[in-house]
């Protein structure tokens, strides 16, 4: 899909041809970053700056695995002050996608060491992950790259049935709101005699991503509890935690943190540069583990133990990129929060012209908003992408042209084949676009949205 969108973007342009597939949000990066960026390079260009300024200006050589000293101090302080953490252990990575699959490579066991070698299938004794269903692909994908499975290039699926990747199970939602008592009875179904859980890790996208549904503080502590009983690892991917926009992870008895995270010792939160500071190309995320109990800390040990990961898939973050992401940070938090609110309009345009469709999630969180079709749309919406010579993968993205004036990209990432995840751009063209694609298809197939 990015391939096709790199090809044809320039004419698209040009054409009419909004993207409303990838989540990129539509500003630049703060000012500062660029201006840290400079002034590393012009450092480097002067010896006697370099030489006066130490280590810490060089750009060309390794830092330390878990990330560049003063980046790391300043994300510390972040994390205390923003999200609740306290004296955090911090690791910079490339990407919140980094992030995830060093979570995947250290948490989870080739093979689960308390399970009965002699009775039980090789099925069951892989250790598993979960995650929700629609779920980000890109997490499926690192559980299915170093899990495997007869499926790993496949849609993983709650139908039990459906062959995906051994190391995955797929939870369901109700208004993308993930399934707790389903997640109880697995837990337990998966216990161990010793106490231990076949069950490595959960993971939870929140403010969520496609669903763009921002779950509350409440739900959040009641994950956290459920996975401590139960000794498992609880993944937090904050990645979209400036889009909180009705802030649902508010946590009243600690109001004037702006998205508190849960301090615990079973969770590791990731964050990233890439949205609220639209720094996606530097390739810049972290990791936030708890500090509690010191050196004997389940936290402690788990960040010393990815930093082996750590080191042998990248070493450490660039250091330009991380120089730039320190210079992001002096932009401050109330920055991003003035960026995300020019998505407003986008959001309640989008929000009403979807508003013919039986069912909506999202749009609370993160830059995403679902919609449902009609189940009767299927063959109907195939016979009319075919006979218009557009392009239909199947669960994987519609491209769809709609009548002669307006040309779309619709997301569906999903296993449901006719949800459409829609990002919110800054372009009213598109949304109104959107409502004349469907009343067109509507008025044309005699298709019944509402």
């Amino acid at each position: 899909m990015k391939q096709i969108i790199s090809q044809h973007e320039d004419k698209w342009k040009d054409d009419g041809i909004f993207s409303l597939a990838q989540g990129v949000v539509h500003w630049k990066p703060p000012k500062t970053a660029y201006e840290a960026l400079a002034n590393a390079a012009q450092a480097n260009l002067d010896e006697n700056m370099a030489t006066a300024a130490g280590d810490g200006a060089i750009i060309h050589t390794y830092c330390p695995d878990e990330g560049y000293p003063p980046l790391i101090a300043s994300l510390k302080d972040k994390l205390e002050q923003q999200n609740g953490l306290q004296s955090p252990h911090v690791m910079v990575t490339s990407g919140a996608n980094q992030a995830y699959v060093n979570c995947v490579i250290t948490l989870m066991d080739e093979v689960d060491n308390d399970s009965n070698h002699e009775k039980e299938p090789p099925q069951e004794m892989i250790s598993k992950c979960v995650v929700f269903e629609p779920y980000y692909f890109n997490h499926v994908m690192a559980i299915q790259g170093v899990r495997g499975g007869n499926n790993c290039g496949g849609i993983a699926s709650t139908d039990d049935s459906k062959s995906h990747a051994e190391g995955l199970l797929v939870g369901p939602t109700q208004q993308g709101k993930p399934d707790l008592t389903w997640l109880r009875s697995r837990l337990e179904e998966y216990k161990k005699p010793s106490g231990s859980n076949g069950i490595r890790m959960v993971t939870l996208v929140n403010p969520g991503n496609p669903t763009g549904v921002s779950l509350s503080h409440a739900f959040l502590k009641e994950i956290a509890q459920l996975t401590k009983e139960y000794g498992v690892w609880l993944i937090m991917d904050c990645t979209y935690e400036h889009f909180d926009i009705h802030r649902n992870n508010r946590d009243v008895e600690n109001p004037n943190i702006p998205y508190p995270c849960l301090d615990q010792e079973h969770i590791i939160h990731i964050f990233s540069f890439s949205k609220g500071y639209a720094m996606a190309g530097f390739r810049t995320g972290y990791l936030a583990f708890s500090s509690k109990n010191g050196s004997e800390g389940k936290g402690t040990l788990a960040y010393e133990q990815m930093l082996k990961t750590q080191d042998t898939i990248a070493i450490c973050t660039s250091r330009i990129s991380q120089m730039a992401a320190l210079g992001a940070l002096q932009a401050g938090r109330e920055w991003v929060n003035d960026q995300v609110k020019t998505l407003e309009v986008g959001r309640n345009a989008i929000l009403e012209a979807m508003s013919s469709l039986e069912e909506i999630i999202g749009g609370t969180g993160a830059m995403y908003v679902m919609g449902k079709l009609p189940d009767s749309t299927d063959d109907k919406v195939s016979k009319f992408l075919s006979s218009t010579k557009t392009y239909l993968q199947q669960r994987s993205f519609i491209f769809l042209t709609l009548h002669s004036i307006s040309h779309l990209i619709f997301n569906s990432n999903l296993p449901a084949r006719w949800w459409n995840t829609l990002v919110l751009q800054s372009f009213q063209e598109a949304f109104v676009a959107i409502r004349d694609g469907f009343e067109f298809v509507t008025q044309t197939y005699h298709l019944n949205f509402v």
